[in-house]
C-alpha cells in the first residue's frame, strides 16, 4: 500500500474512532444524570456505570481472536452495526434493567472495536512509524472520550435524555461510514504465533503492562465516570468543563511528547502514573470548581502518558505471541480499571469521599511501583526494542 493510501486509510479509522467512541461517552454522564433525577441511589448507579466496563473487559480477548480470524475492519463494522441496538433498550419502562442491557452491548462494542482499531493501526505502521502512528491514534481516542462527555451533559441540560440518545444515534451513523470507507490491511496473524489466551496472558510482557494499565485506569473510573455524582455532593456545577479542559491538556501532552522522541517513552510512562496518583490525592481536596480545575490538568497529564506510551511499549517488545490476542487483554485491562474505580466510588455512600479518594490513591502507586520494579528493567535489559 502506498503511502498516499496508507494516510487516506489512516484518516479514515480516525474519524471512525471519534465518531464511534464518542457514542457511548456522550451517554456516560447522562447515564448517571437521568438517573439522579429518577432518585436511584448512588450505589446502584455505581453498579450500572461499571457494567460498562465489565462486558467491555470480556469483549476485548474475544475482539483479539475476531480480528485474527476475520479481519480489523469487519471487526469494526460489526462493533458499529451491533451499537443501533441499544436505543430500543434505553425505552424500556424498567429504567435500571433498560440501562444495565444497553451498557452491556454499549462495553461490548465498544470493546471490540478498540481492539480492531488498534490492530489496524498496528498493521498499516511501519516498525519507525509505530509509536507515532499510536499516539496519533490514541489522540483521536482521547478527543472523543474528553469531549464527547461535555456534549453529553449540554445535550441531557439543554433538552433531555431523549435528545442524548439521538445525538448518539447520529455519531454511530457517521462511525458507521466511515468503517466502510477503510481499505482491508495486511493481516497481522503469523501462523507462528501463540494465540493461546492463558499464554498470552502469562507472557510477562503482556501481563506486567496489562497490570499496570488496570491500576492506573481505576482513577478514569472514579474520576471521569463518577463525575457527575461527586460534583452534586460538592455542590459544583458547570462540570462539562473539566472534560473540556482535561481533554485539551491530554491533547497538548500528547502532542509534545510526540515531538521529543520515541526514546523518553520510559520515563514518561512513570511520569503518568505517579501524575495519576497525584489526581487522586488532589481529589481526596475538591471543594469547588477550582479545585477541579487543578485535578483536571494534573489528570491530564497522566492518561496522555500512561495509555499510548503503554501500548506502543507493548506492540514493539512483545515476540512469538498473537498482537491481535495481546491487544485485546491489555485493552481489556483500561475497562476493569474503569469498572472497578467506578464501583470502588460506590463507597461513597458510606465513606467520606476525602477519605476514599485518599486510600485509593495506593492503587495507581502500587502501578507505578510494578512498572519501576518489574517492568522497566524487564524491557531494558531484554535487548529488544523498547520504543
Amino acid at each position: 500500500m502506498e503511502m498516499k493510501d496508507i494516510k487516506k486509510n489512516f484518516f479514515f479509522e480516525l474519524a471512525a474512532v471519534v465518531c464511534f467512541i464518542s457514542t457511548y461517552y456522550i451517554m456516560m454522564p447522562a447515564i448517571s444524570m437521568h438517573m439522579l433525577e429518577l432518585s436511584i441511589d448512588r450505589a446502584t448507579i455505581a453498579l450500572v456505570v461499571g457494567m460498562f466496563s465489565i462486558s467491555s473487559l470480556v469483549s476485548r480477548p474475544i475482539g483479539g481472536k475476531w480480528t485474527d480470524s476475520y479481519g480489523t475492519k469487519n471487526v469494526m463494522f460489526l462493533s458499529v452495526a451491533l451499537f443501533f441496538f441499544t436505543p430500543l433498550l434505553l425505552k424500556i419502562p424498567n429504567v435500571i434493567i433498560g440501562v444495565a442491557l444497553a451498557q452491556l452491548i454499549y462495553g461490548f462494542t465498544v470493546g471490540t472495536f478498540t481492539v480492531a482499531t488498534t490492530a489496524f493501526v498496528a498493521e498499516i505502521a511501519t516498525p519507525d512509524t509505530m509509536a507515532q502512528f499510536l499516539g496519533i491514534n490514541s489522540i483521536a481516542f482521547i478527543v472523543a472520550k474528553g469531549m464527547a462527555p461535555a456534549i453529553g451533559v449540554r445535550v441531557m441540560e439543554t433538552t433531555n435524555f431523549n435528545g442524548v440518545i439521538i445525538t448518539t444515534v447520529a455519531a454511530a451513523t457517521l462511525g458507521l461510514i466511515f468503517s466502510v470507507l477503510l481499505k482491508d490491511a495486511k493481516v497481522l496473524r503469523d501462523g507462528a504465533e501463540n494465540a493461546n489466551f492463558f499464554a498470552v496472558l502469562g507472557d510477562k510482557y503482556v501481563f506486567y503492562p496489562t497490570l499496570v494499565l488496570f491500576l492506573g485506569m481505576i482513577t478514569f473510573g472514579a474520576i471521569s465516570a463518577m463525575l457527575p455524582v461527586f460534583a452534586q455532593s460538592r455542590g459544583i456545577g458547570n462540570i462539562e468543563y473539566f472534560f473540556v479542559l482535561n481533554t485539551i491538556v491530554v491533547v497538548i501532552t500528547r502532542v509534545v511528547m510526540g515531538q521529543s522522541g520515541n526514546k523518553y517513552i520510559v520515563p514518561l510512562t512513570a511520569v503518568g502514573m505517579a501524575s495519576m496518583t497525584l489526581a487522586f490525592l488532589l481529589m481526596a481536596g475538591v471543594r469547588n470548581f477550582t479545585h477541579l480545575v487543578i485535578v483536571a490538568v494534573v489528570y491530564g497529564v497522566g492518561f496522555a502518558m500512561l495509555f499510548p506510551m503503554l501500548t506502543s511499549l507493548l506492540v514493539l517488545n512483545i515476540r512469538g505471541i498473537s498482537k491481535n490476542v495481546a491487544l485485546g487483554i491489555f485493552t481489556a485491562a483500561f475497562d476493569l480499571g474503569v469498572a472497578s474505580g467506578s464501583m470502588l466510588m460506590g463507597l461513597g455512600k458510606y465513606i467520606d469521599y476525602n477519605l476514599l479518594y485518599m486510600m485509593l490513591a495506593s492503587l495507581p502507586f502500587a502501578g507505578l511501583i510494578i512498572y519501576q520494579r518489574l517492568y522497566r528493567p524487564l524491557i531494558s535489559g531484554s535487548g529488544e526494542t523498547v520504543a
